[in-house]
């Protein structure tokens, strides 16, 4: 305990305060003016008095260690009337004295001790608060940091790692025959790699260093405190890496191609979660017609947008659609054919097919169409090599066989869809005199319609506005 409270000191700056704290002769003092009794006879108890001698409260320091760099310290205050609590310790000046810095603490944090005296006031509000019992944490704590030790103990010894000379790693000891790993060092820093050549832990120490700073391809870190002074010599060790491997052993690294497997499963845990946040259908309940009418029971899967998994991975999807202009623009089926064998097929946008899948229990279809209207679009398609303007968008009203889309993943993007024309008209965030302009072209053949679309009569921007020019086209 003495080694924590000691490297806590040294690693403190050098703080200016303002008052200067002596003890002598059971006397303390600030700035030289006489303040308060202390009994500290015992090592670790500290009694402190009122200049007139009345008892004010016993202060006794505790500490215990859950590890060679782990430990727990606290104080222990019982009141004049027996009354117990319990508060961190904290080291808030540079003192080689315990008992200057229990005072300093009491003194500036919980103001008990001022240039007055010890303040009696202060004493029984401080008793009064109810607080954590810092023992019982602290003791649960090294329990399960003991339990956690003799847990690696048992790991470590059930595999009986050993390092050879060159590097290698076996399980089974000496004799192993086992090849998990290799274990290399440069610049002070050895590197702990599996059997797919992933670097599952490294650790960085120094000739002079107490202890090392292991971090590990999970991201976790820690700290060892034993091997590193006599062992970080500027040349490969065999005993440090055997020690630094047991580390990681007891940790639950156990080499091999655990790793690549560990990364598998994160990836594919990062692909179920984007999938659950896209707007992509993947294998739910659906059916989908082709042009001559044949439907297609099954299950559906349609990609409309890249799936995000985080700044470095991405997942495009089932087609491998490299080009973002080929989402939205297929859809596949797992069906029964006549003789109730699987079977899947792939149908296009441009196959002037309609499907329907069931999303999160709510029933939606999707129309193939190409548009008009959209000519910088076609730019982009072309660009691509796609030269294809046909998307499947989800339809959202209808009637009279008339209708408004809407396209997936693209806010505000609409198209208008009449059953005397083969192409669907875009509505986007253009200005709405161009775009009003181009659909009373479109829609020339109702002349009163097309009129009032010209004359700016609609705010293309709202949705019911369009639904209005759907329930408007062509009537008497």
């Amino acid at each position: 305990m003495k080694k924590i409270i000691l490297a806590l000191l040294i690693s403190l700056p050098l703080l200016s305060f303002g008052q200067k704290i002596k003890v002598k002769k059971g006397l303390v003092t600030f700035d030289g003016t006489t303040v308060a009794k202390i009994d500290d006879d015992t090592r670790d108890h500290y009694k402190f008095s009122t200049l007139k001698g009345e008892k004010a409260f016993d202060v006794v320091f505790k500490g215990m260690s859950a590890s060679n760099l782990e430990g727990f310290q606290w104080l222990e205050m019982t009141s004049a009337d027996g009354t117990k609590t319990e508060i961190p310790y904290e080291v808030l000046m540079t003192s080689f004295s315990v008992t200057k810095l229990v005072i300093k603490l009491l003194s500036e944090k919980y103001e008990l001790i001022t240039t007055n005296g010890i303040d009696m006031a202060k004493v029984d509000e401080f008793f009064a608060i109810e607080r954590e019992v810092l023992s019982d944490k602290y003791a649960k704590a090294v329990v399960a940091a003991k339990t956690d030790a003799a847990e690696r103990e048992k790991t470590v010894g059930k595999y009986n790692p050993f390092v050879k000379d060159d590097g290698t790693i076996l399980f089974g000891g000496s004799t192993g025959t086992t090849i998990v790993g290799r274990a290399y060092f440069s610049n002070n820093t050895y590197t702990v790699q599996d059997l797919d050549r992933i670097t599952v832990g490294t650790a960085k120490g120094c000739s002079t260093c107490t202890d090392v700073d292991a971090t590990t391809y999970t991201d976790e870190t820690f700290k060892f405190d034993y091997g590193s002074k006599t062992m970080m010599t500027g040349r490969f060790s065999r005993s440090f890496a055997q020690i630094f491997v047991e580390e990681l052993l007891g940790r639950g690294y156990h080499l091999g191609h655990e790793a690549k497997a560990y990364k598998n499963k994160l990836h594919n845990e990062r692909v179920n979660v984007a999938k659950a946040q896209s707007i992509n259908l993947y294998g739910v309940a659906g059916k989908i017609t082709d042009k001559d009418g044949k439907v297609y029971q099954g299950t559906v899967f349609a990609v409309f947008e890249k799936l995000e998994l985080d700044q470095s991975q991405q997942e495009s999807g089932i087609y491998d659609l490299d080009a973002i202009d080929k989402y939205g623009k297929f859809v596949s089926v797992k069906y029964k054919n006549e003789k109730n064998r699987d079977r899947i097929k792939k149908f296009a946008a441009k196959d002037n097919v309609t499907f329907c899948a069931n999303d999160d229990g709510t029933e939606k279809c999707f129309m193939g169409i190409k548009t008009k209207g959209n000519a910088l679009k076609k730019i982009s398609n072309a660009t691509n090599l796609g030269f294809d303007n046909s998307y499947f968008y989800e339809i959202i009203y209808e009637n009279n066989g008339h209708m408004v889309l809407s396209k997936p993943g693209e806010e505000g993007t609409y198209v208008l869809k009449f059953t005397d024309q083969k192409a669907g008209f875009m509505i986007d965030s253009r200005n709405n005199d161009k775009i009003s302009e181009k659909l009373a072209k479109f829609t020339a053949g109702c002349k009163t319609l097309a009129n009032d679309i010209n004359n700016g009569e609609f705010d293309l921007s709202n949705i019911d506005n369009l639904k209005q020019i759907v329930d408007e086209y062509c009537k008497k």
